[in-house]
């Protein structure tokens, strides 16, 4: 097959294009069709600008007393951590078909209690320990799924 100059170059005007094509192909078909995730929105475990007075933890207390942390009993606490990690502790929120599928796995919850400035009732935690997350119901009875090492949450005494 022999082709004159302008058939050459139609040749590779039309490989150019072809190339350019498949090139682009991924990222058409990707906005075309492809699933887009929504973004992951965080809740929080409390209020907004809430302030810890204490913490009621099933095997400490903690209580402010000025700008220092003393578990109950008056000895100064090595754990102060634990109460900042509690007051900005915010997860992925897990709505109601999660909880029904969940639900059987969901033995031995506990309980904490957090008082905070401005309010007259504690927060009331109820957390749940699955093996891949923890299940917290934060301060608006909405779930909330958090991956932290447990002594995160709760230190050893």
């Amino acid at each position: 097959m022999k082709l004159s100059r302008r058939g050459w170059n139609n040749v590779i005007i039309f490989a150019v294009i072809i190339f350019i094509a498949v090139i682009q192909l991924p990222t058409l078909i990707k906005q075309k069709y492809g699933t887009t995730a929504p973004p992951v929105t965080l809740s929080t475990l409390l209020p907004a600008h809430a302030v810890i007075d204490q913490l009621i933890l099933p095997e400490q207390h903690y209580i402010r007393q000025g700008d220092d942390w003393h578990i109950a009993g008056g000895e100064q606490t090595a754990h102060v951590d634990v109460v900042s990690h509690w007051a900005t502790l915010a997860g992925t929120p897990v709505d109601e078909a999660m909880m029904t599928k969940l639900q059987p796995q969901l033995t031995q919850p506990r309980t904490v209690e957090i008082w905070l400035q401005a309010y007259e009732e504690p927060v009331r935690v109820t957390v749940y320990q699955l093996p891949q997350f923890w299940l917290l119901k934060n301060w608006q009875a909405q779930w909330l799924a958090v991956s932290v090492e447990p002594t995160y949450l709760f230190p050893s005494p």
